[in-house]
């Protein structure tokens, strides 16, 4: 089982991966992250869009990253709400 704490650290280094991946660089919205019994949900969108609320900057159909408590990650898709989308996880 894992901490919080590395979970988050899991979520980062995947959305960074994602974002440097279309040379963009994303970022956790760490205030809205939740915690379920199974894991961690993170949600995340461009840096840009993080800091400047321009909805310009701001990602279209990026679902969030669940982190379950093993640290297995699973990106969870966008056409479904989250709570669906981890039980199907």
């Amino acid at each position: 089982m894992i901490s919080p704490d590395r979970a988050k650290e899991l979520a980062e280094e995947t959305v960074a991966a994602l974002g440097a991946a279309r040379g963009d660089e994303f970022a956790l919205i760490c205030d809205k992250t939740i915690e379920v019994s199974g894991g961690w949900v993170f949600f995340y969108n461009s840096r840009e869009f993080i800091e400047t609320g321009n909805s310009i900057s701001a990602l279209a159909g990026n679902g969030p990253i669940f982190v379950d408590r093993s640290g297995a990650i699973h990106h969870l898709p966008s056409a479904v709400p989250w709570e669906e989308a981890i039980r199907r996880a």
